[in-house]
């Protein structure tokens, strides 16, 4: 485990006001760090998802590649990804955190619906079952407001 990341939330949004407003202020992270290939390579929605972020926050992009050359991330990290493949890619580089929590996979074609904005595929389930094999269950707890509920119950 790297203890200098506390948190991982894989959702699909990746920042959004639910990150800004609820789990930043609750985690008092400094450091967000956006693990995805697509972003990595996107200065356009870099910009964007910038302008979400406070100043007094450091926001660092890279890809699932870029993870294991980074190694050790910054102390209070917050590690944001889109998909449980990056959460499990992460997990391999060495980023595995004290929590790993799901916060939104939302509807599109060949997903099931499993609770309200949590919905998977079988490659999702895949590399869900990989993380809860390593040893880390995660939890879905789209806010700090609701109650963590262990994934493994709801797959």
């Amino acid at each position: 485990m790297n203890p200098n990341v506390h948190f991982l939330r894989i959702d699909d949004r990746l920042i959004h006001g639910q990150v800004i407003v609820g789990w930043l202020p609750n985690l008092g992270s400094t450091h967000i760090m956006i693990v995805n290939d697509r972003i990595a390579v996107d200065g356009m929605r870099q910009e964007m998802m910038s302008l979400s972020v406070p100043q007094t926050v450091r926001l660092q992009f890279c890809s699932t590649q870029d993870t294991a050359a980074i190694g050790a991330a910054a102390p209070k990290t917050l590690v944001l990804v889109a998909s449980p493949r990056d959460a499990w890619l992460c997990l391999q580089a060495g980023l595995a955190p004290a929590i790993i929590n799901v916060g939104g996979l939302h509807a599109r074609a060949g997903k099931t619906e499993l609770r309200e904005a949590l919905h998977v595929d079988e490659n999702d389930r895949a590399h869900f079952e990989l993380i809860m094999k390593s040893g880390l269950m995660p939890v879905f707890q789209p806010t700090p407001q609701n109650e963590p509920l262990p994934l493994g119950e709801i797959l």
